[in-house]
């Protein structure tokens, strides 16, 4: 909590080089998977804390899954 008395949740993008099946959704959790037309995939969601998105990260490598960039965006809410 900051001093206005919101919270704040870190909104993170997550572009990987594959098209993401809709299937890896249940694995995703709460990410949301955005399909974009050059065949990469951005996953949208927040993490808990960051050793959350290291883990989570992590997966994706394990998974062969190749990570173009992590952008990281802040969002308040009360």
């Amino acid at each position: 909590m900051n001093a206005y008395g919101t919270h704040k949740l870190d909104i993170y993008h997550i572009r990987v080089r594959e098209t993401l099946d809709p299937q890896y959704s249940g694995w995703l959790g709460d990410l949301t998977l955005v399909p974009q037309e050059n065949g990469e995939t951005i996953l949208v969601g927040t993490f808990a804390d960051q050793p959350a998105l290291r883990g989570f990260l992590e997966q994706l490598w394990n998974l062969n899954i190749t990570i173009i960039s992590v952008e990281r965006t802040e969002k308040n809410e009360s």
